[in-house]
């Protein structure tokens, strides 16, 4: 199963499509132009995007290939399809394209430490969470490097433990079931 296919699988029901349109808006016009409930949802969709960005990075090397099936992903999560006609939809490539750079720049703790900064809430560090995890079961297991990238974003996130393998249970099941 693609990647795409399993994060439309276990984002089921949910849709990043109004974080999407406020980062549009945010990279079109500034963040300054937005009001500030925008400004933080363009910020939650960039930071769930990063920490999903983070789980395929955690081995240090993000291949062309893993760069397009996230850029997939972010669009099925994102509903970003539908876009209607006219509508400037998001670059995921070029974001993701971003992001490695920063990860290059600033190492993968501290982008976690950012992408933390930019999940205010519960359910958007959950739902970051949930996503990161989809990433780290693309190949139907997860390694140590992705076990102990998991445990550190969900500290990093401020998901206790049973909360994260509820979460994770909950991916196991909806992609593997």
């Amino acid at each position: 199963m693609s990647i795409d296919a399993r994060v439309k699988k276990i984002a089921t029901g949910l849709s990043a499509r109004e974080a999407a349109d406020a980062f549009v808006r945010a990279e079109d016009e500034g963040p300054a132009s937005l009001p500030p409930h925008m400004r933080d949802k363009a910020a939650e969709f960039e930071a769930t995007v990063e920490a999903m960005f983070l789980m395929a990075a955690v081995d240090d090397e993000v291949s062309a290939e893993e760069l397009a099936q996230l850029a997939a992903s972010v669009d099925a999560f994102a509903s970003l399809p539908t876009a209607p006609a006219g509508v400037r939809r998001v670059d995921v490539t070029a974001m993701l394209s971003k992001l490695n750079e920063k990860l290059a720049a600033d190492g993968w703790s501290r982008r976690l430490a950012l992408v933390a900064e930019r999940l205010r809430d519960r359910e958007s560090r959950a739902f970051a969470f949930r996503l990161a995890a989809g990433v780290a079961f693309v190949d139907d297991h997860v390694a140590h490097a992705e076990a102990a990238a998991l445990e550190a974003m969900a500290s990093a996130l401020k998901i206790d433990a049973d909360e994260s393998q509820e979460i994770l249970y909950d991916v196991r099941e909806a992609l593997f079931s």
